[in-house]
């Protein structure tokens, strides 16, 4: 994670109870600076004017009084916060509406995110806000003209516009390139390389995250082949959503993708977010059960962040769990992160899976977790995602630093 995200002062303007816990407990968990909540737009503005302004406010529209429109009009005219991402179930173009008219009262309008709030999707959002532009080189902010709908995302997937990026995974103990994860960007005609943050939510909340996946889940299958082909087994990970797993065919279309093209099905490792919800338990658990039976991977994605962690691994054969970054990137400062990162490995190798520390930004971040006995790092102190073709020119360089592998302290 970002440090400059530690530095960040947030609201969350939220009238229903779970709904606003839920996006306490996902900001309070990327540890920033300041965290106030509000449950009307009146209490919230009386807030920031006793508090000071914050960088960001998260808003709902639909309040009890004073609606979150009118709300953002405040905000913005008593200069009480610098941008504002929507909380709504509401029709897309009411938000985008809404969005539009943050801009033109000089706030910066960061999009929206459907209720419950996704962890990555809200970290991602703040990544590009304390950098001033997207990581990799993306837009910070779509042009208000230009703001997208589902339309254009389901012309980009037809016209196969989205691409994927792949982050090394590397062994601690040696630094060895052992796998990469595949993370999707959508290569804009008009606007250039476009962040998942920007078009992700919509797609989930639309029903074209399918499609998506299964484009995605092709290219991997490609370049994996491809590496093949130059002598190399590089597994890749891919995200599958959480609604997709209903879908008790996807294990015999990837069984036939995979026999097609002689490609191991060891080789795709499928990871579910912790903290998804699954609508239909029983087909979920098919599914997965149905993925483990013809080989495939399963990595359990940013464990901890979700509410039925323990649940989660005595149902489903995961191989491989994900300690998620806000808990990697605060336990060298933190005993308490730290003790949840070493139970959470203690718990993986007595459950015979491989852990990987995600959000690896630093030296310090590295050796704490091999210290640890984690297996595997994945962050930005390795390398942060990049195209297929500049894989192993990276690993070749990664491999030449020294010393990539650290010592254990002495007893």
């Amino acid at each position: 994670m970002d440090s400059k995200l530690s530095s960040l002062r947030i609201l969350i303007l939220e009238d229903q109870l779970f709904q606003r816990l839920v996006a306490e407990q996902v900001v309070a968990g990327l540890n920033i600076q300041l965290l106030l909540t509000a449950e009307t737009s009146e209490d919230a503005l009386q807030q920031l004017q006793e508090k000071g302004p914050v960088d960001l406010v998260l808003c709902d529209l639909d309040l009890p009084g004073m609606d979150g429109i009118e709300f953002i009009r405040h905000l913005a005219n008593q200069k009480l916060a610098d941008g504002v991402i929507v909380l709504s179930a509401m029709d897309a173009s009411i938000i985008r509406t809404v969005e539009d008219m943050s801009q033109a009262l000089g706030l910066k309008s960061l999009g929206h995110l459907p209720k419950p709030i996704h962890r990555n999707h809200l970290r991602e959002m703040l990544e590009v806000y304390v950098n001033g532009e997207t990581f990799d080189s993306f837009k910070p902010l779509l042009p208000s003209e230009q703001l997208l709908n589902e339309q254009e995302l389901e012309e980009a997937v037809e016209q196969h516009q989205f691409i994927l990026h792949y982050q090394p995974k590397v062994l601690l103990n040696d630094g060895q390139l052992i796998a990469v994860e595949a993370l999707v960007r959508w290569q804009h005609p008009d606007l250039g390389l476009i962040h998942p943050v920007h078009f992700i939510p919509m797609m989930e909340s639309s029903g074209m995250i399918e499609p998506l996946t299964i484009n995605m889940i092709d290219l991997a299958l490609i370049q994996i082949k491809a590496w093949q082909q130059q002598g190399r087994e590089i597994p890749i990970s891919i995200n599958i959503s959480a609604t997709m797993l209903s879908n008790t065919s996807l294990p015999d279309m990837l069984m036939k993708k995979t026999k097609g093209m002689n490609i191991p099905p060891a080789l795709l490792n499928l990871e579910i977010t912790e903290s998804s919800s699954i609508s239909d338990v029983a087909l979920a658990l098919e599914t997965l059960a149905r993925f483990k039976l013809h080989g495939f991977a399963l990595s359990i994605d940013d464990f901890g962040t979700g509410y039925a962690s323990m649940q989660q691994l005595n149902r489903i054969p995961f191989s491989e769990l994900k300690i998620d970054q806000s808990f990697v990137s605060n336990a060298c400062k933190d005993d308490t992160h730290k003790a949840i990162v070493e139970s959470n490995i203690h718990l993986a190798h007595r459950l015979n899976m491989q852990t990987v520390g995600e959000g690896v930004e630093t030296q310090e971040d590295w050796q704490m977790l091999h210290d640890l006995n984690c297996d595997i790092a994945q962050g930005y102190f390795i390398a942060r995602p990049m195209p297929a073709d500049t894989l192993l020119g990276w690993e070749k360089q990664w491999l030449s630093k020294q010393p990539i592998t650290p010592h254990k302290p002495a007893l």
